[in-house]
């Protein structure tokens, strides 16, 4: 063999090895695209999916934790009004005098700003969700998909059970009145809560579905990507005793060729 085919083969030996350790340092088995360019175009891809799912996820916790406090306020207007359901039924009854009644209407009317106010302050990144009109809170769980969500606007409510309490003290049908839009309001404050709650619900399965999918990315990921140190090792041995065998060769073959010189000179 030439000095020419074993400094070839030294550098080929050479070459492997470093890639070898490039693959031990890194923990990749494909750090660049001529290691192999179809399955880095796979991992790439992969990648991508998986910055798409992490971004859905973050969109169903967040639109999980509106949802919450969407929830926490209807079930804070629901308390508020069994509380002005139970006042009526105290000034419905003939033992309750003008005045008693007329204290009770004070009490109500404070339960109604109570209300009022924790519409005010059911809000999530300054959108107030029980306050206006029906807004589109939609969450967007991936690229084709959605889930359905929107304000509610709870101040009717109040209004209207408002209404009724002019006449509360001496008209007995007022008072009827009140109990009816009260109760009325109990049923139209849990239907809004059952919307969001449903919401949140679908929510919480497609974040279920989003983690699965994206443990399943990242093992299909690894399974291109990760070295197999074992493997790694063992090659990284075999390139580097085989290095030190080509250099000894090299070595040897120009030693023969300085001696050949020398006698032919």
């Amino acid at each position: 063999m030439s000095i020419d085919s074993i400094n070839n083969n030294v550098g080929v030996i050479n070459s492997t090895h470093s890639s070898s350790l490039e693959r031990i340092a890194s923990g990749l088995a494909i750090n660049k695209a001529s290691d192999n360019s179809s399955s880095l175009s796979i991992a790439d891809n992969i990648d991508s999916q998986r910055s798409v799912m992490h971004q859905a996820l973050e969109n169903i916790n967040s639109g999980i934790a509106m949802s919450n406090i969407a929830q926490d306020g209807l079930s804070q207007q629901k308390d508020i009004l069994n509380e002005i359901k139970v006042l009526t039924l105290q000034a419905s009854t003939a033992t309750t005098s003008d005045e008693g009644r007329e204290a009770i209407g004070t009490q109500i009317s404070k339960f109604l700003d109570q209300f009022d106010q924790v519409a005010q302050n059911a809000t999530y990144n300054s959108e107030r969700l029980l306050t206006g009109d029906q807004k589109d809170l939609s969450v967007i769980t991936d690229e084709d998909s959605s889930i359905s969500m929107e304000t509610k606007e709870t101040k009717t409510i109040s209004d209207k059970i408002r209404n009724f309490l002019g006449n509360f003290a001496t008209d007995l049908n007022a008072i009827n009145n009140l109990r009816d839009a009260t109760n009325e309001g109990i049923n139209e404050v849990q239907s809004f809560a059952s919307e969001f709650a449903s919401s949140a619900n679908q929510m919480e399965s497609s974040g279920r579905s989003a983690i699965s999918a994206q443990t399943s990315l990242a093992e299909a990921n690894s399974s291109i990507l990760d070295a197999d140190y074992s493997k790694e090792i063992t090659d990284f041995s075999k390139t580097n005793l085989m290095a030190q065998i080509g250099m000894l060769a090299a070595s040897q073959a120009n030693a023969v060729q300085q001696r050949s010189v020398a006698l032919l000179s």
